[in-house]
């Protein structure tokens, strides 16, 4: 897989990069914020509970110490004692049964908690009671579910359990008890004396703050003394957590906390009361502690999205604000790929993006001012040339040789040779006109017309010429003999091994050029070999010599095709003078 940085656009990789950073930055910082706020309410629950659990321990602790010093007190009545060890039968029994039955109602009445106090005595076939205070028959005690706890105990605690003896509203029926032995002064046990307390009274103690929460109360061996809950529909069975209660209590003894799934995820707290051992436990959902976080949890999740939108928009304008400037400098590059040498950069920056603009502009400039030294050296180095070929030429001597050879010719009788001589020295002065570059038309075709003339005398009329400009293009200023070399090839290469042929030269004009052009009907040859061919030297000098004076927009045009003729037109920009610097070709 490529590498992306180098694949994707700055601004898609930046916009992008952005993006991905602060989403996780964001989900990360979401997720710590969460986790940290979760494990802080569950903590403080703990923290609460514990504290909670150990007041009620304290109260029912209270409760439970009044009721066994209560059963204390009346087991070791002595009138109660009597009572048991006398015959049903007898008078003494049958006066005291009021009695006894006021002092076992009287418990009830003082104290609000207990609903009710009973006494289970041997060799009793009847009951005497007021609502549920009373002596009842042993038997009846011999038959309930939890005989078998105090059959071998002095005293116990019964867990919550129905009333053994009358009838009551389903509300008032579940009581938990406390049972004590009576025994006679010789140690035989005479009785059973059963205290009831009410649920609503251990309700109390044991059930305030239990909202959403499973609360349990076990004895010493984890058997259940009292179940409370809010919503019996959210109720924790003891039946599920029985098998378990013991090894939960034993592996977190020092923490007196666990975290177990009782068909769902709970938290478990408990606290044992220091006299009696007993354990007051409660099993919380755990979605109930974290229903506050899950709140946080989707106020963290808003934020988020809010932070993850206004990241795409602050990535969106930091991309454009980084792409923007990079975006001109490429655009800037391709103007100057095309040639235009004048584009600036508006630079306002002051940081990287400056210097890069600035060494940009600095690049242009100084690249502008190279390629026009190198077109004023080309033109000084072409100039120098030419004056150099001009200087090796010393003018006046050149003439007065020519015309001392042209008299000779005249005293010998050789008039052609004179006539020959005097158009040769006619060319040479149009030819090096004191050193000018640009000469006019009329002047071009003066030079022309004599080139013309000895050509004839060479080739005896067998090569005709025919010069067509019109007058008025006589006045232009054009450069020197950029003509003749198309002709002299014409002659040389096109008309070559021809007896005859025809070589014609014609002008023409716009608004703003001049057209010159050059046809022969001589052989032809193959245009895409001009430019490499040492035979077409003079087409490629003059061709350059145009551009170098005007221009990429003039120049010479050739078209020609094998046995029909070769055609050459040089495009030329109209000059009235001739131009003060002519090397600006731009």
């Amino acid at each position: 897989m490529r590498n992306p940085f180098k694949t994707f656009s700055f601004q898609a990789t930046f916009f992008t990069s952005f993006i991905l950073i602060s989403a996780i930055l964001i989900s990360l910082l979401g997720i710590t914020s969460y986790y940290i706020t979760n494990q802080e309410v569950v903590e403080q629950t703990i923290s609460s509970r514990k504290l909670l659990l150990n007041e009620i321990n304290k109260q029912l602790d209270i409760q439970l110490q009044s009721v066994e010093n209560d059963s204390l007190v009346l087991a070791s009545n002595p009138k109660l004692i009597q009572y048991l060890q006398h015959n049903e039968d007898s008078f003494e029994r049958i006066g005291q049964t009021s009695d006894i039955m006021d002092l076992l109602s009287r418990l009830s009445y003082v104290k609000e908690g207990i609903h009710s106090v009973q006494l289970y005595a041997k060799d009793t076939s009847l009951n005497h009671h007021i609502a549920a205070n009373g002596v009842y028959d042993y038997g009846i005690l011999e038959s309930s579910s939890w005989f078998n706890e105090i059959k071998d105990a002095d005293y116990c605690w019964v867990g919550t359990h129905p009333i053994e003896v009358e009838s009551y509203p389903v509300d008032e029926r579940m009581v938990v008890s406390f049972a004590r032995k009576v025994l006679s002064s010789s140690g035989k046990e005479v009785g059973i004396l059963v205290i009831n307390l009410k649920m609503s009274s251990m309700q109390k103690i044991a059930s305030s703050s239990a909202t959403e929460v499973s609360r349990f109360i076990f004895d010493t061996r984890n058997r259940l003394i009292a179940q409370f809950n809010d919503d019996p529909a959210d109720q924790v069975s003891y039946e599920h957590i029985k098998s378990r209660i013991a090894a939960i209590i034993e592996e977190s003894a020092d923490d007196h906390y666990a975290v177990a799934s009782f068909a769902e995820k709970n938290l478990i707290i408990w606290n044992k009361q220091a006299r009696t051992s007993w354990i007051t436990m409660d099993i919380i959902p755990w979605d109930n502690i974290t229903k506050g976080s899950r709140r946080i949890e989707n106020v963290i999740l808003v934020a988020a999205i809010f932070c993850i939108l206004l990241a795409i928009v602050m990535a969106f304008l930091l991309s454009r604000q980084f792409v923007l400037p990079i975006r001109n400098l490429i655009r800037a590059m391709r103007l100057m790929k095309t040639g235009r040498l004048d584009v600036q950069i508006t630079n306002d920056y002051q940081n990287e993006f400056g210097d890069m603009n600035e060494n940009f502009n600095q690049m242009i400039e100084r690249i502008d001012q190279l390629i026009i030294q190198v077109n004023e050296q080309n033109r000084r180095k072409r100039e120098a040339e030419i004056q150099i070929l001009q200087e090796q030429i010393n003018p006046h001597f050149l003439y007065n040789t020519l015309d001392m050879i042209n008299w000779q010719a005249i005293e010998s009788g050789s008039r052609e040779i004179s006539h020959m001589l005097a158009l040769l020295g006619k060319m040479l002065r149009i030819g090096l006109s004191s050193g000018a570059s640009f000469i006019t038309v009329r002047r071009e075709m003066e030079h022309l017309h004599c080139y013309v003339e000895l050509q004839k005398i060479r080739y005896k009329q067998k090569i005709q010429f025919v010069i067509s400009v019109p007058e008025s293009m006589e006045k232009y200023y054009i450069p020197k003999l950029i003509i003749q070399p198309f002709v002299e090839n014409s002659l040389i290469h096109g008309l070559h091994a021809y007896e005859e042929g025809m070589i014609t030269i014609s002008g023409r004009e716009d608004e703003q050029s001049l057209y010159l052009t050059v046809e022969d009907n001589g052989k032809g040859m193959d245009v895409e070999h001009v430019a490499t061919g040492r035979e077409h030297n003079g087409y490629r000098n003059v061709h350059e010599r145009i551009q170098l004076y005007f221009g990429e927009q003039y120049g010479v045009q050739m078209d020609s095709q094998i046995n029909q003729g070769t055609r050459v037109v040089l495009s030329l920009p109209k000059l009235l003078s001739e131009p003060a610097n002519p090397a600006k070709g731009e």
